[in-house]
């Protein structure tokens, strides 16, 4: 009996070892929200997707977040928080859920290493038919 007790206990031990072990780990990521507009107007469907600059020796966890009317939160639904830094960031919008592409567009930030809020605008020559200049 004294074996079997001893064996319990320590498989609970253990167990909140393994537990406990399973916290946050890996790079550290951060929410960030905001609005996203195309040449001035709310963006209503897409994704902000936020990849940190290898160019700028930056590394970490790549962010992505949901446009919706607008607006996005890395804390939405399938959405992940961004590293800080140097980061590039993506923006595909749409006009709706499996619509037609209006934008895709690409610029450079320096985020910083907490919750933040970062809006984005769009410049026209972002459209998806911009020709020469396009920024994609």
């Amino acid at each position: 009996m004294n074996t079997t007790r001893t064996c319990i206990v320590l498989a609970v031990v253990a167990g909140f070892g393994v537990v406990s072990g399973c916290g946050e780990s890996g790079p550290k990521s951060y929410p960030i929200s905001g609005t996203v507009n195309f040449d001035g107007k709310p963006i209503p469907y897409g994704e902000v997707l936020f990849t940190p600059d290898a160019a700028q020796k930056n590394t970490g966890p790549q962010g992505i977040a949901k446009i919706q009317d607008g607006k996005y939160d890395t804390r939405w639904a399938g959405g992940k928080g961004v590293a800080g830094g140097p980061t590039v960031v993506r923006v595909n919008g749409m006009d709706r859920p499996g619509g037609k592409t209006l934008c895709e567009y690409e610029l450079k930030v320096d985020l910083p290493r907490e919750e933040t809020t970062h809006n984005i605008e769009v410049p026209k020559q972002g459209a998806v038919n911009a020709g020469p200049g396009k920024d994609i």
